[in-house]
């Protein structure tokens, strides 16, 4: 055979080796992810694809079982399952266990972040005692304590982290921007505290008045009595941002927002407004007004920081004795709003449109629903990922995340919606602490005796809950070791 036949087929055999490696490359790459995006041939050999189930819990190095079988490893945990629904147990020695069926959908990943479970002989101890207790509330970063005893003219912030339960105490008359004898009378209702807990919203019901305070909790001096400084009856305040220097606010109808390092407040937003909700620069406000044939209706609006006008979102009945609620959050980038005008709930996610742009479809429906009760309470967990309408004696949970909704009937009537953590409800039953995850499964009993006036939480480090018991005038702040 001559030199160039030789060379001829050693180039064929190296560009067919070339080409094979290629394709060979191509293939595995391509194997890789349909692998990576959970796709696999399952008992029949059809190829399906299956999605991500992530388990955590508190405490954690909890045994897993799914669907029956023990699995090798602990929470936290993870593991590709097909698409469809898979009962979970998860139990620990020295603790309660926990179960659910959970929803699993193709090529997404479902998290389930809510897992808690307690000890079976939990350790309870009486860590403080007060008088009679005048206002008491935790920090939505379940990090402090703010309470205040009957006649007392000190307001005493507990740091409910440590071990000892530090505690600082403020003068309520420079709180309340009065003097002693005036800061004990009447009732003061914390309405909301800032991001860094280091300021709190109150409103002070006394002398047949109601007047709005902002509380610094660092410098007490520097506290504000917010109706006198601007010189308006609120009938609502909101904290707008993380250090609280600014506010949406609701007065005779007419809705504001105020700087507060300015002590400026702008001219009215707009008029006739019932109530508010706002997620930082953006606020959604439900207002009456009149439609081409005269007829009174309700609107819901939104407005956004620095545009010129409200763009128009829905509208609904003017009937007076309508129940009408409203909330806004966002969750992952995805921005909703949540109303009630009632027996009707609805949540519209997406993106907040702009005022003057074709921008109304932004917004999509993903629930309408018309239930057979009257919500009394709309709330959202501290994620904004929950959406919670509670009735009288059941309430409809909606996940943001996963598009997840039940209606969960109750045996005893809800009064209003608490979360014990980010993704568990409480309620006092008889003076018994009685939990349940959001979507209403896992109830427990954890703590009897308890106070029916006063709140319950655990702490952000999940080491303890908290709850009151009272007896005669006395009030116990009792501590239940969780981990």
């Amino acid at each position: 055979m001559d030199r160039a036949k030789q060379k001829k087929i050693r180039n064929i055999r190296v560009i067919l080796t070339n080409i094979f490696m290629s394709i060979s490359v191509v293939a595995i790459v391509f194997v890789l992810m349909l692998i990576a995006m959970g796709f696999s041939f399952n008992e029949s050999g059809k190829l399906e694809q299956a999605g991500l189930l992530q388990l955590s819990s508190h405490p954690s190095g909890a045994s897993v079982e799914i669907d029956k079988s023990v699995q090798f490893g602990h929470t936290d945990f993870s593991k590709m399952l097909s698409a469809g629904e898979h009962s979970i147990y998860i139990d620990k020695e020295g603790y309660d266990y926990w179960k659910q069926d959970v929803k699993i959908d193709a090529g997404l990943v479902t998290r389930v972040e809510w897992i808690r479970l307690f000890p079976k002989n939990a350790q309870i101890s009486n860590v403080s005692g007060f008088k009679l207790v005048r206002l008491a509330t935790f920090s939505p970063d379940r990090r402090w304590l703010i309470l205040a005893e009957q006649d007392s003219n000190n307001l005493i912030r507990i740091n409910i982290q440590d071990e000892k339960l530090k505690r600082s105490t403020l003068p309520l008359a420079n709180l309340l921007s009065t003097n002693s004898t005036n800061a004990q009378i009447g009732d003061i209702t914390i309405m909301a505290w800032s991001e860094n807990c280091n300021k709190l919203l109150a409103r002070w019901d006394h002398d047949d008045k109601t007047t709005w305070h902002l509380f610094d909790l660092e410098h007490s001096e520097n506290s504000l009595n917010l109706s006198s400084k601007f010189d308006l009856s609120f009938e609502d305040v909101q904290i707008a941002n993380g250090s609280a220097s600014k506010l949406w606010a609701l007065a005779n109808g007419k809705l504001y927002s105020i700087d507060l390092e300015k002590y400026s407040v702008s001219d009215p937003i707009a008029e006739n407004v019932l109530l508010f909700a706002h997620n930082r620069d953006n606020v959604a406000f439900i207002s009456t007004g009149k439609d081409e044939n005269g007829k009174t209706k309700r609107y819901l609006l939104l407005y956004k920081e620095g545009e010129k006008g409200s763009t128009h979102i829905r509208t609904f009945s003017g009937k007076k004795d309508l129940a009408v609620r409203l909330a806004m959050g966002t969750h992952w980038n995805e921005e909703w709003i949540a109303f009630q005008a009632g027996q009707q709930i609805n949540i519209l996610s997406g993106r907040y449109p702009s005022y003057g742009k074709d921008e109304a479809d932004k917004l999509k429906t993903k629930l309408e629903e018309t239930l057979d009760y009257t919500p009394l309470a709309l709330s959202a967990n501290q994620k904004q990922r929950i959406v919670v309408f509670a009735g009288e004696n059941s309430y409809y949970h909606y996940d943001i995340e996963t598009a997840s909704k039940n209606n969960v009937a109750v045996n005893n009537p809800i009064n209003s919606i608490n979360w014990l953590d980010d993704y568990l409800l409480w309620q006092n039953v008889n003076n018994k602490v009685v939990i349940r995850d959001f979507d209403g499964s896992n109830r427990r009993t954890v703590a009897k005796k308890a106070s029916a006036n006063l709140p319950v939480v655990i702490s952000e480090n999940n080491r303890w809950l908290y709850y009151f018991s009272e007896k005669d005038e006395a009030v116990t702040l009792k501590r239940y070791k969780i981990d």
